[in-house]
C-alpha cells in the first residue's frame, strides 16, 4: 500500500487518527532521506568530522592540562625552595598561576587560545596573561580550528538545510502535495511529521557522540573538577544545541513552504547560512568595538602606569609616603618611626599595596565591563542570526568564555594579594625598622598554600548565559511560528 493510500485510509474503515498521520508522514520522510545517496555521503562526512574534532579536542585538552599541572607544581616548588631571604624579595619572586582546562574544553575551546595560559603573580603588580597559542598559529589556524562546536554550529545547520530545503517545494513539484491536501491531510501533521523525521535523523547522527562525551567525563584530566558540575554543563549544552538546531529545522521548513521552487528555497537558506556563519559574527564584532571601544594593551598599561604614580611605591620622598608616615606617627603617638612598635617599612608596603588594589580593581573591572558590553552588543544579532547567541552559550557552558577567564583572573589576583599580606605582615611583626639584613625562613613560604582554583558551578554559568539563552529560545520560537504560518497557507501550486 502506498503512503498516499495509507494516509487516505482503507475503504470502509475509520479515518486515520492525527497521530497515525503524523507517524506515517515522519516514517515516509525519514525513509526517503535515508535512501538518498547524497544523504549517505553527508552523514559520513559529518560523522568523520565529529570524530576527528572530538579526538583532537580531547588530545589537546589532555596535553594542556598535563603541561599546566606540571608547570604549576614546579612554580610552587620554586616558591617553597627559596631558602632564607627577605620576605619582600620573596614577594617579588612570586609564582606563576596556570589556568586549568575547562570541563568541556574538548567540545568548545572558545577563547582559550587567545587570552593566555598563565599569569605571573608578583609584588605590587597585577599582570596580564601570557602565552597565547594563537600568536604562534598560522593565519589559516587563526581562521578557526576544527572543533565539535564548529561542526555543530556551522556544519550541522548546513546539513539540515540540505535535508529540508525541498521538503514542501519538492512535494509541490512532484504533484504529491496536491494529493495530500485533497485527501484531507492537515497542515500541522504534515509539518510535525517532517520535523520529527529530520529531528530523528539528527539524533541518529549526534547521539553516539553525545554518549561518547558523557562516557569520557569521568576521565577528565582533573577529577576534582567536579563530575556533577561537568555532567550538568554537558546536559545544558546539549539542550542549547538542540534548541539551536531545532530552530534551523523549522526555519528551513518554513522557507520551503513559502518558496515557489526548490532552487529558490535553497538559495535563500544558503544565503542565510553564510550570513549567520561568517558575515554577521565578524560584522557584530566590529560593531561592538565601535560602540564600546576598549584600549589597546599599550594604552591600558600606560593608563595603569600613570595611575600608579599616585602611589608611593618604594619612593620615600613621595608626598603620599610622607603623609602616610605622619599619619602613622600620630596614630601611635610616636615622634619618629624608630619609636613605632611595628616595622614602618612593612606598614608602608602594606599601605601601598592596599592603595594599589583599589587602583587595579578600578582599571581591570572597567576593562572587563567593556568586554561584557561588547558581548551583549554582539549577542543582539542572535534575535535574527542565532549563531551570535549560540556561540557564547556554548563557550560559557564549556567554561571557555571571557566570564570564566575573568573568574580565574580574579582568583589569581586574590591569591597574589594573599602572598603580599603574608610577607608584609611578617615584616611588620618581626623585623626591626632599619634592619636590612632581616630574613625569613622556609616556614613562611610554606604558610602560603599552593594556589588551588576550582571553576564555578553549572548554575553560575547558566546565570551568566541567561540573556543569550533567552535570545536563542526566542529565535527558535519565532522560526517555529513562521513554519506554522507558512504551512497553514500551503497551496498545491
Amino acid at each position: 500500500m502506498s503512503d498516499i493510500a495509507r494516509l487516505r485510509g482503507v475503504p470502509g474503515a475509520n479515518a486515520p487518527s492525527a497521530r497515525s498521520v503524523l507517524l506515517t508522514i515522519a516514517g515516509k520522510e525519514a525513509l526517503e532521506l535515508l535512501r538518498d545517496r547524497r544523504f549517505a555521503w553527508i552523514a559520513a562526512l559529518f560523522t568523520l568530522l565529529m570524530l576527528v574534532a572530538m579526538l583532537l579536542g580531547w588530545q589537546q585538552m589532555q596535553r594542556i592540562e598535563a603541561e599546566h599541572a606540571a608547570a604549576h607544581k614546579e612554580s610552587y616548588a620554586q616558591w617553597r625552595g627559596q631558602g632564607e631571604k627577605n620576605p619582600h624579595s620573596a614577594a617579588h619572586f612570586g609564582q606563576h598561576a596556570f589556568k586549568p582546562s575547562s570541563p568541556l574544553l574538548f567540545i568548545d575551546p572558545g577563547i582559550t587560545p587567545f587570552v593566555g595560559a598563565s599569569v605571573w603573580m608578583e609584588a605590587h603588580k597585577q599582570n596580564e596573561f601570557k602565552f597565547r597559542p594563537a600568536r604562534d598559529a598560522t593565519s589559516l589556524q587563526r581562521f578557526g580550528d576544527l572543533s565539535v562546536a564548529f561542526v555543530l554550529q556551522t556544519l550541522a545547520p548546513l546539513i539540515i538545510i540540505l535535508m529540508t530545503f525541498s521538503a514542501f517545494t519538492g512535494e509541490r513539484e512532484r504533484g504529491t502535495l496536491r494529493q495530500l491536501i485533497s485527501i484531507g491531510v492537515r497542515p500541522m501533521p504534515l509539518l510535525g511529521g517532517k520535523t520529527i523525521a529530520v529531528a530523528g535523523i539528527l539524533c541518529l547522527l549526534t547521539l553516539p557522540f553525545a554518549m561518547i562525551a558523557l562516557v569520557a567525563l569521568p576521565f577528565l584530566p582533573d577529577p576534582d573538577i567536579g563530575m556533577d558540575n561537568a555532567l550538568q554543563r554537558a546536559i545544558l549544552m546539549a539542550a542549547g544545541y538542540a534548541t539551536y538546531l531545532t530552530g534551523f529545522c523549522t526555519l528551513s521548513l518554513a522557507v520551503s513552504a513559502l518558496a515557489h521552487s526548490s532552487r529558490a528555497a535553497l538559495v535563500m537558506l544558503l544565503a542565510f547560512w553564510v550570513a549567520n556563519s561568517f558575515i554577521v559574527p565578524r560584522t557584530m564584532v566590529d560593531l561592538a568595538r565601535l560602540v564600546s571601544p576598549t584600549p589597546t594593551a599599550v594604552e591600558f598599561q600606560h593608563a595603569l602606569s600613570e595611575a600608579r604614580k599616585a602611589n608611593f611605591g618604594h619612593d620615600d620622598t613621595h608626598p603620599e609616603y610622607l603623609r602616610f608616615r605622619e599619619e602613622t606617627l600620630k596614630r601611635y603617638g610616636a615622634s619618629s618611626v624608630e619609636q613605632l612598635p611595628l616595622d614602618f617599612d612593612g606598614l608602608a608596603l602594606r599601605e601601598d599595596d592596599e592603595r594599589g588594589y583599589r587602583l587595579f580593581d578600578r582599571h581591570f573591572e572597567a576593562l572587563w565591563d567593556s568586554y561584557a558590553r561588547q558581548e551583549a552588543i554582539r549577542s543582539l544579532a542572535g534575535f535574527i542570526f542565532p549563531l551570535a547567541a549560540m556561540q557564547p552559550v556554548s563557550m560559557g557552558l564549556a567554561g571557555s568564555d571571557i566570564g570564566h577567564h575573568n573568574d580565574f583572573a580574579r582568583a589569581a589576583e586574590t591569591y597574589r594579594r594573599h602572598i603580599q599580606t603574608v610577607t608584609s605582615e611578617d615584616l611588620i611583626r618581626n623585623r626591626k625598622y632599619g634592619d636590612k639584613d632581616y630574613k625569613a625562613g622556609p616556614e613562611l613560604w610554606a604558610a602560603v598554600q599552593a594556589f588551588d582554583y576550582r571553576p564555578p558551578d553549572a548554575g553560575w554559568a547558566l546565570r551568566q548565559q541567561g540573556f543569550n539563552l533567552l535570545i536563542l529560545s526566542a529565535w527558535t520560537l519565532a522560526a517555529t511560528l513562521l513554519a506554522v504560518y507558512a504551512t497553514r497557507r500551503l497551496s498545491p501550486v
